[in-house]
């Protein structure tokens, strides 16, 4: 039988492993004028619905995966207006 708590939280870990190649990539570079402030706007948007819903249903895989999910998000907000200024 499947834990789908515990397939959720694998499925959390790839999805939400995707941000790190662009905050180090960002990192390195110091550049992030290509990153679009409204998809990261609209996306972490969406994802604190998901943690509400989460929250709401009480499905541990979708909270932690959504924390983690506006965090890198919020992350890659904060560098883009960092290294913006300093341009």
């Amino acid at each position: 039988m499947i834990n789908w708590e515990l397939f959720g939280l694998f499925a959390a870990a790839i999805t939400t492993s995707g941000f790190l190649p662009q905050i180090v990539r960002g990192y390195k570079t110091k550049s992030l004028h290509d990153l679009s402030y409204w998809l990261n706007i609209l996306l972490g948007f969406g994802m604190l619905m998901w943690l509400v819903y989460g929250l709401g249903i009480g499905s541990f895989a979708v909270v932690v995966a959504n924390i983690v999910g506006v965090v890198l998000n919020v992350t890659l907000i904060l560098m883009k207006y960092h290294y913006s200024k300093r341009g």
